[in-house]
């Protein structure tokens, strides 16, 4: 993990602007401490939009599943709403945020505008990292990961995406929901359940490792090379927790 002090944005901005680039092909999680003491969310926003190769997607989808466009989507502690991982207290399995997406975002950039008193870590599994133990431990999943496509969809299916859960290319990148991830074949829902199961256990594991986000904190990473997922957090009240995200394309440098 890679992080990252300022008092300021001035004199830094090409730092920044070069770290979240980087991204493009590493797996590096980017840790901006108390990136919200140095621009509020609108803030944030203009400064990554002013970059030539950064290009804001602006589609999230609501409790309702239906889509939205807004510059930031807040995940935040909700009773009334808890039965979405975004607005529960629970622990949340890993993931990718633009799986159902044939041309999502690839960063993410996370900001904490309130930390939970407890938990609330996000678990971190680079895209390395599981291919390898796929490689050791279960090859014929990985096999299986890298040949078989899936359909995976949110909202009233519009936006679907059909692919391989790991798909070969210049790199290796990672789409994965498993909530999202069509099973009405057989083969495709025993791979599915198989992978998760597999997840679950490698949380366990010095293969995937938490990062703590303090209340201020900004975190920027590849949502294609990188599963996440979130520790469940302690909260007693609405909104004890809140965490405001936006994605971010990356264009080829030749669109600059």
């Amino acid at each position: 993990m890679k992080e990252l002090y300022f008092e300021n944005i001035a004199g830094n901005k090409q730092v920044i602007k070069d770290a979240i680039i980087d991204l493009e092909s590493s797996e590096e999680v980017l840790m901006i401490r108390s990136g919200l003491n140095i621009l509020d969310l609108a803030g944030w926003h203009d400064f990554l939009n002013s970059h030539p190769r950064l290009c804001e997607d602006r589609r999230h989808f609501n409790f309702e599943n239906s889509l939205s466009l807004a510059d930031w989507w807040e995940i935040s502690y909700q009773p009334a709403l808890a039965s979405s991982y975004a607005y529960s207290k629970t622990r949340q399995p890993m993931h990718c945020d633009n799986a159902w997406f044939d041309d999502g975002a690839e960063i993410n950039f996370f900001a904490m505008k309130r930390q939970a008193a407890s938990g609330g870590e996000q678990s971190i599994y680079p895209l390395s990292r599981l291919l390898e133990d796929l490689s050791n431990l279960e090859p014929s999943l990985l096999n299986d990961l890298l040949t078989v496509p899936v359909k995976i969809k949110k909202g009233d299916g519009e936006y679907q995406h059909l692919t391989t859960i790991l798909k070969d290319g210049d790199l290796i990148k990672c789409y994965w929901q498993f909530y999202r991830t069509e099973k009405k074949d057989l083969l495709v829902a025993k791979m599915c359940e198989y992978f998760f199961r597999f997840l679950q256990a490698q949380e366990a594991t010095s293969s995937v490792y938490r990062v703590s986000c303090n209340t201020g904190d900004c975190m920027a990473f590849n949502d294609s090379l990188v599963l996440h997922g979130r520790e469940a957090f302690e909260a007693n009240e609405p909104f004890d927790r809140v965490l405001f995200q936006s994605m971010w394309k990356i264009k080829d440098d030749d669109l600059k």
